[in-house]
């Protein structure tokens, strides 16, 4: 089992921007198969959102409409542990795209959630596990690391992207097909 997570923020400082969005999909993997087996998706609302008009222009989210279906980061830390809790996850390992990213930005909105939590579990990421297979020659050189060039070369729909838990999805799928080169 893995549980995959994505944020959406409003820029890319943990330390000044805020999380919008966290997407969290939990994984079976199997050689042949991958199975989901549950999946949360959560919207946190704050007081000021210290945007950076790039991100929002990235991820397309609307913040007027965001605000009037977020939670207060106090709430969202409660949820995401009751995901946690829920699926037994603690030592579960998590995957993700460029994952250090959404690590910082999870554990920065837990320090603003006052939760003891941090994101220490182990991780996989689909970006250093698509360069690796780079160097070793097993996927082509000329393509980047970003989460939809990958998808592509797998033939993996990009459509919804930008959208927390279409992401994970979209980075279980591209997982998926990477441990099995």
């Amino acid at each position: 089992r893995r549980l995959v997570i994505d944020t959406e923020t409003t820029g890319l400082s943990p330390n000044y921007n805020k999380i919008l969005t966290i997407g969290m999909l939990l994984i079976e993997v199997e050689k042949k198969h991958l199975k989901i087996l549950d999946s949360n998706h959560i919207f946190v609302k704050h007081n000021d959102y210290n945007v950076n008009s790039a991100a929002l222009k990235v991820n397309g989210i609307n913040l007027e409409e965001h605000h009037k279906m977020g939670i207060h980061p106090k709430k969202a830390c409660k949820e995401i542990n009751l995901f946690i809790t829920k699926n037994i996850l603690q030592e579960t390992p998590l995957i993700g795209h460029n994952i250090s990213f959404d690590k910082r930005f999870l554990n920065a909105l837990f320090d603003q959630g006052d939760s003891l939590h941090k994101f220490h579990h182990e991780s996989e990421d689909t970006m250093f596990l698509w360069r690796s297979l780079q160097n070793k020659n097993k996927v082509p050189q000329m393509l980047n690391s970003k989460l939809g060039t990958i998808a592509s070369h797998f033939n993996i729909d990009y459509k919804k992207a930008h959208d927390a838990l279409a992401d994970c999805h979209i980075t279980a799928k591209v997982y998926h097909n990477l441990i099995k080169i």
